[in-house]
C-alpha cells in the first residue's frame, strides 16, 4: 500500500522524506515460530523459549558477519589497490564470503543490523502476545493482538478472499463516474493506491502551517519510466508485469483476464505519461502549486475535490498543494475517455494488488513471485515473523519504539552523538565563514541556516497517541485497513494546524536518518546509532568514518540541490546570491556529470540528476566529517595503529566498510532506475574519487594505478 509523504531527505539503506538511504525493503516469509500458536499456555511458553533461542542464535551469526567496532582487516582484500578500487580494497574479502540470504535482495552491513533489530523487535511481539495481563487496548494489548492475527497462516489461508469481498463487490457496484469517485475516496481511506495519493505536510511557503498535498499515484510498477523505456530488458519486464495483473486478476475470479491485463497496462501507461520525472520531482519549487478547492476543481471537474473530500470526511479543508497539476488534467481527460468497466477492472487491481499481503498464501506468493522474485531477484520470501513485525512497525511503529529504546539505547550512546553532532557543526560553520566561492550575504544567511538546525537523536519526546487505533479479531487484513485508516485520519487532521515540531518520521528502530529541509532538523534514530556503525566506546576515527558521514551527510542536505531552496525557518525561498547560486550550479552539475557517466550492472548508468543531490550529501558529509577528524588528532594524525593504519585511513577504511553490500542485478538495475541514492559501490568509489585528503591517505597523488581518482579539475568541491 503506497502513500505519499513530504520532502525529507535521507540517508538510505539504498536500502524516501530525504533519507539517508531509502527506507528498507519490506520483509516477509512463510512460516515463523506460529504454528503452535493454539497450545495450551505452558506449550506457548516452551515455543516462545525456543524462538527467542533462535533469535540470539541468529544474531551471534549477524554479528560475525558486522565484525566488530572499527576497521575490520578480514574483510579486506589486500591485494586490491586503494586507488583503482577502495570499495573492493576495504571490503573485497567480505563481500566474496556474504552471500545474499534467498530472501533478500541485497545484503550489506546496514540491512543486517536492520535484520538485527527485527529480532529484537521480535522478542517484543512474542512477549506481548504471551502477556495474558496486557490491558484491553493498551498499545501492548494491540501490538500482542495484531502480532497474533498476522501469524495465524491457518486462519489467514482459511478466511481466502473473505476479508476482501466486500471492497470488490462495492467496486462491481459503481454505475457512473460520480460513484467511482466516491468508491475511489472510499478504498484511499485504506491505503489503495488508485489515482493519485492525498497526505500532509508542511506549506513549503508557510512553513509554520500544515496543509493539504496532493501528488501522482495509481501505477503498479515504481516508477513512469519503467512503462516507457523501450530496451529490451524494459519490455521484457512490462509484458511479465502484464502477465502478472492477469494472474491476480483470475485469482480474485475475474474473466477474460488476459484483455483486462492490457487494459490495467494501457490506462497505466497513460498515466505514467502525465507523470511527473522522478529527476524533475528534486526540484520543490516544480511541485508546490498552492490551490483552492475551487481551482482543483476546474482542473478535474469530472473527479470533484470537493467531493472526494466530503467522502473521506475532510470537507473542512480549503486549501491543497497539488504537486503535478497536469497529471490531475491528464487524468480527468481519461476518465472521460476510457469506459467505466475500464476503470472498475483497475480498481480491482489496485485491491488486489495492495492486499495480497495479508490474505492467504495464495495470493501473497503470487504478488511476491513478481515484485519479489521477477523485479528485485529475491528467492523465498521473508519468514512470516519479519514480515509481520515489519508490519507492526509500519502501523505502531513509537509503540515498539518504547519498549525498543529501553534495552537498546544508552544514555551514553546518546552523549557520545551529541558530541560528534557539535563537533561537525563546529566545522561546518567554520568552514561556512570561509568558503571562496559563497559571497557574504549567502554565508550570512546559510550561518543562519546551519544555527538554526533542530536536532533529534534516539527516539521522540512525546510518543504518538494509539488510542484510536482498534486492533480486532476478526482478519489481519482487516486490521490492515484500520491501520491504514488511522494514519490516512492522523494526517489529514493536522491540516489547517500549526506545525507539530516534535513530531519523528521515522520510528526509534529504523536503521536510516534524515534531514527534513521544511523542519530544517536533522534526526538520527537509535536504530542507526549501533555498532559497526557507531560505538561510544570506539575510536573517534572509526565513528567520524561511518556515523560522522551520516551526521555530515544530513547536515549538508541542507545546502543541497533541494534543501538550498529552503531558508532556515523551512520556508521555500531563494536566499542564495545569482553569483553563488550559478557558482553551486556549477559544482553540483560536476557530480552530475560524474554518475552519469559510471556504468552499473550490465551496463546501466545512473541518472546524474536523479542522484546528485545525495552524491553531494555523500560528499559533504565525508569532507565536513574529515575535517573534524583533522580537529581532533591534530599532531596525532600520523601515528599508526596495531594495523599500520593512520587515523585518516581508518577512517576511510570505515566508511567504505559500513557500505559493504552485495546486490542482486535485478535490485541493482531498480535502484539505479529509481533511488536517489548511488548504490554502495559508487556510493563509496565516487565519493572519495573527488576528495584531494582520500588521494593523501593513501599516497595515491603519483600513482599511475588510481584510476579511480578523478582528474583535478573534475572533481566537485563545495565545502
Amino acid at each position: 500500500m503506497k502513500s505519499a509523504k513530504s520532502i525529507l531527505i535521507a540517508l538510505t539503506l539504498t536500502l524516501a522524506p530525504l533519507y539517508l538511504i531509502s527506507p528498507p525493503a519490506a520483509l516477509s516469509d512463510c512460516g515463523g515460530d506460529s504454528e503452535d500458536c493454539c497450545k495450551a499456555k505452558d506449550e506457548k511458553g516452551k515455543d516462545n523459549k525456543k524462538a527467542e533461542e533462535k533469535v540470539k542464535d541468529d544474531t551471534k551469526s549477524n554479528t560475525a558477519l558486522l565484525g566488530k567496532s572499527g576497521v575490520n582487516p578480514d574483510f579486506m582484500d589486500q591485494k586490491a589497490l586503494p586507488g583503482k578500487d577502495f570499495y573492493l580494497y576495504a571490503n573485497g574479502t567480505w563481500l566474496k564470503n556474504t552471500p545474499i540470504p534467498d530472501e533478500y535482495d541485497k545484503w550489506g552491513v546496514l540491512n543486517i543490523i536492520n535484520d538485527q533489530n527485527l529480532k529484537k523487535l521480535k522478542n517484543i511481539l512474542e512477549a506481548a502476545k504471551a502477556n495474558d495481563k496486557a490491558e484491553a487496548g493498551s498499545n501492548e494489548d494491540k501490538i500482542g493482538r495484531l502480532y497474533t492475527m498476522g501469524m495465524d497462516q491457518e486462519k489467514i489461508d482459511s478466511q481466502d478472499l473473505e476479508p476482501l469481498k466486500d471492497e470488490l463487490a462495492k467496486v462491481d457496484e459503481i454505475k457512473d463516474l460520480d460513484q467511482l469517485q466516491k468508491a475511489t475516496a472510499k478504498l484511499h481511506l485504506k491505503g489503495v493506491n488508485a489515482f493519485f495519493n492525498l497526505t500532509s505536510g508542511q506549506d513549503f511557503k508557510d512553513s509554520e502551517m500544515v496543509i493539504g498535498q496532493l501528488f501522482q499515484g495509481g501505477l503498479g510498477l515504481p516508477d513512469r519510466d519503467y512503462y516507457l523505456n523501450d530496451d529490451k530488458e524494459s519490455k521484457e519486464l512490462l509484458a511479465k508485469y502484464e502477465k502478472h495483473v492477469a494472474r491476480m486478476l483470475g485469482l480474485i475470479g475475474e474473466k477474460d483476464t488476459e484483455k483486462k491485463a492490457a487494459t490495467i497496462l494501457k490506462l497505466e501507461t497513460a498515466m505514467a505519461k502525465a507523470s511527473m520525472k522522478n529527476t524533475d520531482m528534486r526540484d520543490p519549487f516544480k511541485i508546490y502549486h498552492k490551490m483552492s478547492i475551487k481551482e482543483i476543481d476546474e482542473l478535474m471537474p469530472d473527479f470533484k475535490a470537493s467531493t472526494y473530500l466530503t467522502e473521506i470526511g475532510h470537507e473542512n479543508i480549503d486549501s491543497i498543494n497539488v504537486g503535478q497539476p497536469d497529471f490531475l488534467k491528464a487524468v480527468n481527460k481519461l476518465l472521460k475517455e476510457e469506459s467505466l468497466e475500464d476503470w472498475k477492472t483497475y480498481l480491482k487491481w489496485h485491491l488486489i494488488d495492495g492486499t495480497s499481503p495479508y490474505l492467504a498464501a495464495k495470493y501473497e506468493d503470487a504478488n511476491f513471485d513478481f515484485f519479489g522474485k521477477t523485479l528485485t531477484g529475491k528467492k523465498v520470501n521473508l519468514p512470516r515473523w519479519k514480515r509481520v513485525s515489519q508490519t507492526i512497525d509500519r502501523y505502531m511503529g513509537e509503540a515498539l519504539g518504547q519498549l525498543y529504546v529501553r534495552d537498546n539505547f544508552t544514555p551514553k550512546a546518546k552523549e557520545k552523538a551529541m558530541h560528534l553532532v557539535n563537533a561537525l557543526k563546529d566545522v561546518l560553520r567554520d568552514d561556512l565563514k570561509t568558503l571562496e566561492w559563497m559571497d557574504e550575504e549567502t554565508r550570512k544567511n546559510a550561518i543562519t541556516k546551519l544555527n538554526s538546525f533542530g536536532l533529534k537523536i534516539g527516539y521522540p519526546d512525546e510518543w504518538r497517541d494509539y488510542s484510536k487505533l482498534q486492533i480486532k479479531d476478526d482478519s489481519y487484513l482487516a486490521n490492515i485497513f484500520r491501520g491504514e485508516e488511522f494514519e490516512f485520519h492522523r494526517n489529514l487532521d493536522k491540516i489547517g494546524k500549526p506545525v507539530d515540531r516534535n513530531e519523528w518520521f521515522m520510528s526509534p528502530q529504523t536503521v536510516n536518518a534524515y534531514y527534513s529541509p521544511e523542519l530544517n532538523e536533522i534526526v538520527f534514530p537509535a536504530g542507526i546509532l549501533q555498532p559497526p556503525i557507531f560505538d561510544p566506546d570506539a575510536d573517534d576515527a572509526t565513528n567520524l568514518g561511518a556515523m560522522g558521514m551520516v551526521i555530515g551527510h544530513e547536515m549538508t542536505h541542507g545546502f543541497d540541490d533541494q534543501g538550498s531552496k529552503f531558508d532556515g525557518k523551512g520556508n521555500l525561498k531563494n536566499w542564495w546570491s545569482e553569483a553563488d547560486l550559478k557558482r553551486f550550479k556549477e559544482r553540483i552539475a560536476l557530480i552530475e556529470t560524474q554518475y552519469s557517466n559510471y556504468k552499473v550492472g550490465a551496463g546501466t548508468n545512473f541518472k546524474g540528476k536523479l542522484v546528485a543531490g545525495e552524491a553531494a550529501a555523500d560528499l559533504g558529509g565525508l569532507t565536513i566529517a574529515h575535517k573534524a577528524l583533522k580537529n581532533l588528532y591534530k599532531d596525532k594524525i600520523s601515528e599508526k595503529d596495531e594495523n599500520g593504519f593512520t587515523p585518516e585511513q581508518r577512517f576511510f577504511l570505515s566508511f567504505a566498510q559500513a557500505w559493504a553490500t552485495n546486490i542482486r542485478p535485478e535490485k541493482e538495475r531498480m535502484m539505479t532506475a529509481v533511488d536517489p541514492h548511488p548504490t554502495p559501490h559508487f556510493r563509496v568509489n565516487g565519493t572519495v574519487a573527488n576528495m584531494d585528503s582520500f588521494e593523501e591517505a593513501f599516497s595515491l597523488k603519483d600513482d599511475s594505478s588510481a584510476s579511480m581518482m578523478l582528474p583535478s579539475d573534475k572533481r566537485c568541491r563545495i565545502w
